[in-house]
């Protein structure tokens, strides 16, 4: 009998590790059955007039339109992948994505990691600083704050990674996820100057009061698209589609348009019209205008969604991690699963979890099925904390009453059912609702991995009204709301549990 029942309980181990292996498999094999005539393209959507976000949530700009005009002119598809900046090169990498089209420069290191196409446009580095102030080269920010994009040119140059524009040495670099939070940072006097491309430095210049710039002489460098070393069909389609919309005007009219034209104008109309008129003005160019307010909607409901889904993984898997835990310390004996389960509360609560959620996305899911890349992420975060409230609450209930009830000839089972759990969920209640409200939060962290939730929407409206204050207040409100709600209803339903004692 006993020598069966560890035959079992081997046999369940094996089941469960080959179920994890095909779940761990399953996203590359979805990603194998794509399509060969589509390129997947990373971005990161916060640098406009480059790759931004337009009212309805869809990509634009600049470097967008011209990659859809060249997979056009080459009869292939494009499928878009969002990304932080600093997340785009380790991707590529890992072969999650097959491009970057994110006005980045070529560099000898970035050189290492992949392949580059020709040159699409050519800019140039400025300093921007607050009015007062005076500034003409990079020698002259020793010892200096500067706020630049993380992982950009301006980074490599602020840090002294890059010399070949001049030397800038013994200044504090603050490294920010987009261009808005750098600039509000200089405002804000948290920075003495901004390191940024020339057109992004001209367009906060003309709709931020308070800040001027200026080039830097000999910093002219120039952009190109990112293409998977050794890939090169993509690295020639891109090349000849390029030449292609070049030859035949496409790319003058989008040139145009974006930096010479009405794009760029009808911001700085709106954001004039609307300085001066009051906190109602404010409030409408912020949320009204452009339809910005559909950021919050869309990005609530992705917060809501993966904050349910993850709920209830995290519930069924931590339901099973605590009996598991609970049937071993009853026998006294450890198991194989007991030892397993352990290990895996003690994992994840030992890292942070966006740390888990960037390996997921990244390492498992190659960038694909962002959404169940979450539930799975943070449904596995909450299981190990859910396992050991549910554990401590079912440990909590006397042991007399277990005695109690095997007295009346109740079996395991039945006793746990109908005497211990229905005192435990009593105890446990209240520490699960604290987890539900917990883990609705800790959603704020999707950005990290390209997904537009509450908190991502917020910063994506800051980066298109240059204004990070009421965007981000106006999220901490909807967050502050649904928790308010939620703690409600939980005082309600324990309330009427307590109407049976």
């Amino acid at each position: 009998m006993r020598t069966e029942k560890k035959f079992k309980t081997k046999a369940a181990f094996f089941v469960v590790l080959a179920a994890i292996m095909i779940i761990l498999q399953l996203p590359q094999q979805i990603c194998a059955t794509e399509q060969k005539d589509t390129i997947v393209v990373g971005t990161n959507a916060e640098y406009a007039p480059f790759e931004y976000l337009d009212s309805n949530g869809n990509l634009t700009g600049f470097d967008i339109d011209l990659m859809n005009a060249i997979a056009k002119e080459e009869n292939v598809n494009i499928k878009w992948v969002d990304l932080p900046f600093d997340s785009l090169l380790g991707s590529i990498e890992a072969g999650d994505i097959e491009a970057i089209a994110a006005s980045i420069a070529p560099t000898k290191e970035r050189a290492q990691s992949v392949d580059f196409s020709d040159v699409y446009y050519t800019g140039s580095q400025s300093i921007v600083y607050r009015t007062g102030d005076e500034y003409t080269d990079f020698s002259e920010l020793t010892g200096k704050t500067i706020a630049v994009l993380e992982g950009s040119q301006s980074d490599l140059i602020a840090s002294g990674e890059n010399e070949d524009y001049g030397i800038v040495s013994g200044a504090t670099v603050k490294r920010f996820k987009n261009a808005s939070s750098a600039i509000m940072e200089l405002k804000n006097k948290g920075a003495d100057v901004v390191i940024i491309d020339t057109i992004m430095a001209e367009i906060y210049c003309r709709q931020t009061d308070g800040i001027k710039s200026i080039p830097v002489e000999g910093t002219e460098e120039d952009t190109v698209f990112c293409v998977q070393k050794g890939n090169s069909n993509c690295a020639q389609l891109l090349n000849n589609g390029l030449k292609k919309v070049k030859e035949n005007g496409t790319y003058d009219e989008l040139y145009a348009k974006y930096f010479s034209g009405e794009e760029n104008d009808n911001v700085q109309i709106t954001e004039t019209q609307d300085k001066n008129v009051g906190i109602f003005g404010t409030l409408k160019f912020i949320f009204v205008d452009e339809n910005r307010w559909q950021y919050y909607v869309n990005g609530l409901g992705t917060t809501l969604l993966v904050s349910l889904l993850s709920v209830f993984v995290g519930l069924l898997l931590g339901l099973i991690v605590a009996i598991i835990r609970i049937n071993a310390d009853r026998k006294g004996k450890k198991t194989i699963a007991s030892l397993i389960a352990a290990f895996y509360v003690d994992v994840i609560r030992g890292t942070p979890s966006v740390l888990q959620l960037m390996i997921v996305y990244f390492a498992v899911f190659h960038s694909r099925l962002g959404y169940v890349a979450a539930v799975v992420s943070f449904g596995i975060n909450s299981g190990a904390y859910v396992s050991e409230v549910i554990r401590g609450g079912i440990q909590a209930v006397d042991r007399g009453q277990t005695e109690a009830g095997r007295s009346l000839g109740l079996c395991y089972k039945d006793t746990m059912r109908y005497i211990v759990i229905p005192q435990a969920v009593k105890n446990i209640l209240p520490a699960m609702g604290n987890e539900f409200i917990q883990l609705i939060k800790e959603t704020s962290i999707l950005g990290y991995v390209g997904i537009v939730d509450l908190t991502k929407a917020a910063s994506y409206v800051s980066s298109r009204t240059y204004k990070m204050f009421i965007p981000l207040l106006a999220a901490g409100i909807v967050y502050y709301l649904i928790v308010k709600l939620l703690s409600v209803f939980l005082r309600k339903f324990e309330r009427r549990l307590k109407e049976s004692d």
